[in-house]
């Protein structure tokens, strides 16, 4: 819940959607952060279904003070009626 109150959703014309953090937490470098949660980094998510195909970028980064490093790239590619 607190990760969640530190992100935002833009939709775009064409069928894109952006998700992603307006407030980094540098801050921490363990499991826990002053609020009992976990700061295991952060994602950016790019959904987009242009027609049939439904594509999802996911670019996830580690937390605290390793907050360059790139964690995961992910990409999905499913059929849009699926998704």
């Amino acid at each position: 819940e607190r990760a969640a109150d530190n992100y935002m959703m833009l939709d775009f014309e064409g069928g894109a959607t952006v998700l992603l953090p307006h407030r980094l937490d540098q801050h921490h470098d363990g499991d826990e952060t002053e609020e009992g949660g976990s700061s295991s980094g952060w994602v950016t998510s790019l959904d987009w279904t242009p027609g049939r195909i439904r594509y999802q970028v996911d670019r996830k980064v580690m937390g605290g003070t390793k907050l360059k490093g790139l964690r995961t790239l992910e990409l999905s590619e499913v059929q849009g009626a699926d998704a």
